[in-house]
């Protein structure tokens, strides 16, 4: 795994740039632009260095900004950062140690849990979720998705209600998750739905959350996982937060496909009788216990009977678990409208 870094990261501090044009050495403040074209003229960088989770305890800053460049609005036609937005030495280290650590990951939970953790560590993003399913639409109907911060404190009525929030099931919405690959709370809903923002913030604000970044990993086509990021704080992810998000989302969808590859787990079919795979072909494509009860005329009961089965006879953990390991015996399978539900 690898991350392309401007080889003046690797080699070590570039000399600086000050207002006049003077070269000079990094000193004890270290926050000075690092010097290249696009910078010369500027004296200093951006004074984000922020403290995420206000209210919840003692909270580590996060790394300064080390030569972004002067132009950072976004781009009006996709809404994301632009492409040529630099990320400073400070974020690029902390990148770099987040996927060290999530490569030493042994297991697919463990990768889960992994990122989440570097996030915190390395990049300051103290309250977090990781959802995953077999489709993106699924992978917001997890039952047990890995949280921090604000997100696991107030799991379980939270994430119930958070996962019935219409925007998980809005195809624009989804649309634009799945085709940018990130989105904040300021684009959902806009402009044509804008009552979906508007539910979803009042939402939010009730349980103290006032900014969510939601990042999409570009892992394999046959499987949906997303990332949410929440802070406190209104305004709180602007272009910088995008552009290191853009950047976690195709790496750390890289060590998804590794982990979804290796972590195959027990054959599926083989281990299931026709009625078992009738159940979880059904599960895998997205539908909750009661749409497969009527889809095979049987009952609630039968169906979970059944993929009691399946879960004890293939080794899995959980009804995620298992529609996953059929995704990746099968393929891709038509997505349904929620996976993960009773």
């Amino acid at each position: 795994m690898t991350i392309d870094t401007p080889s003046a990261v690797l080699r070590g501090p570039a000399p600086l740039v000050d207002a006049a044009g003077v070269h000079r050495h990094p000193g004890a403040g270290g926050n000075a632009p690092i010097a290249n074209a696009s910078m010369v003229g500027n004296s200093s960088s951006p004074a984000v260095d922020r403290v995420r989770g206000a209210g919840m305890g003692a909270q580590p800053v996060r790394p300064a900004v080390v030569g972004m460049q002067a132009r950072t609005q976004l781009s009006p036609r996709t809404g994301q950062a632009p492409r040529d937005l630099a990320l400073g030495a400070a974020e690029l280290r902390g990148i770099l140690r987040l996927v060290e650590d999530c490569e030493r990951a042994p297991t697919l939970p463990a990768f889960r849990e992994a990122v989440l953790d570097a996030m915190s560590r390395h990049l300051g993003y103290r309250n977090s979720a990781f959802f995953i399913g077999p489709t993106l639409e699924a992978a917001f109907q997890d039952p047990r998705p890995s949280g921090r911060g604000l997100a696991l404190r107030m799991a379980g009525p939270f994430l119930d209600r958070y996962r019935g929030l219409e925007v998980f099931s809005d195809p624009e919405s989804l649309r634009l998750i799945r085709e940018r690959g990130l989105v904040t709370l300021e684009d959902v809903g806009n402009p044509a739905r804008p009552e979906i923002r508007l539910r979803m913030e009042r939402f939010l604000r009730a349980q103290g959350i006032h900014s969510e970044l939601l990042l999409r990993l570009a892992g394999p086509v046959n499987i949906g996982a997303v990332i949410s990021l929440l802070d406190p704080r209104p305004g709180a992810f602007g272009p910088r937060d995008r552009a290191i998000a853009a950047v976690l989302g195709r790496h750390l969808g890289n060590l998804l496909r590794f982990h979804v590859r290796a972590n195959t787990g027990p054959a599926v079919t083989a281990k299931l009788s026709a009625r078992e795979r009738d159940v979880v072909r059904l599960v895998a494509e997205g539908h909750s216990n009661r749409q497969v009860a009527e889809a095979l005329c049987i009952s609630i009961d039968t169906v979970k009977h059944h993929l009691t089965h399946a879960l004890v006879a293939t080794a899995c953990t959980n009804r995620t678990q298992l529609a996953l390991a059929w995704q990746r015996e099968m393929g891709p399978s038509t997505p349904g409208a929620s996976a993960g539900r009773e």
